[in-house]
């Protein structure tokens, strides 16, 4: 495809890819904040004791935890779409 392609081309998609290159350092940043947001729940709530899990402490640790793709939860209080249908 390279061979094919006019030096105009190239420059033109050699400059698109520079261009965008702090775009993809945020992107990378932001995806490793979330991955250690994650990883300090997960240890979070693996170190509690099982019966404190469903106390208070662990509805605690629930809702300060960030979501599966760094969403917030929406639907506070209310049962999973996912699981409960």
């Amino acid at each position: 495809m390279i061979g094919h392609a006019t030096q105009a081309e190239q420059d033109a998609a050699r400059e698109e890819w520079f261009g965008l290159r702090l775009q993809r350092q945020r992107d990378r940043e932001a995806k490793e904040e979330r991955r250690k947001e994650q990883e300090k729940f997960h240890r979070e709530w693996w170190g509690l004791p099982i019966e404190e899990r469903d106390g208070e402490k662990g509805r605690d640790v629930i809702k300060r935890a960030e979501r599966v793709g760094g969403f917030p939860r929406r639907d506070e209080g209310e049962l999973s779409k996912d699981r409960h249908r």
